[in-house]
């Protein structure tokens, strides 16, 4: 079993979520609980990183879709970058990949938004496009 790692990374106007290990039944309240904090304590844009991700389940998507639905009650806009195969599979085999915009992490510079279900590059500051 891979642990679960979460981190957060403030800029000015975004706060990434670095997202490691295996979403699933276990891990599960602990990425909704740290997300919702980040939340909730930090206006902007909140980019969730997926490219740590192993392993995803439903209930790992559960966990996506709840942190979607507080994002969207704060009026918080929420990406979802660097997603893994196994993340983007899973999003277009339960049709919820038009749910989450969803962007890539290749260029440095300040988060990118588009239409949901679609990728773009995620721009962020040197310090989180190194990672």
């Amino acid at each position: 079993m891979n642990a679960l790692q979460l981190t957060s990374e403030h800029a000015s106007d975004f706060v990434v979520i670095t997202v490691a290990g295996e979403l699933d039944l276990a891990t599960r309240p602990c990425l909704s609980a740290f997300a919702q904090d980040v939340i909730d304590a930090c206006p902007g844009t909140v980019v969730v990183d997926l490219s740590g991700v192993t392993f995803i389940d439903a209930c790992g998507l559960s966990a996506l879709i709840a942190i979607r639905r507080h994002a969207r009650e704060r009026g918080t806009p929420l990406l979802l970058a660097g997603a893994p195969p196994v993340v983007l599979k899973l999003l277009k085999l339960t049709n919820l990949d038009a749910s989450f915009t969803v962007v890539s992490r290749s260029t440095p510079t300040g988060p990118a938004a588009d239409r949901a279900g679609t990728t773009r590059p995620f721009q962020a500051g040197l310090p989180l496009a190194d990672r």
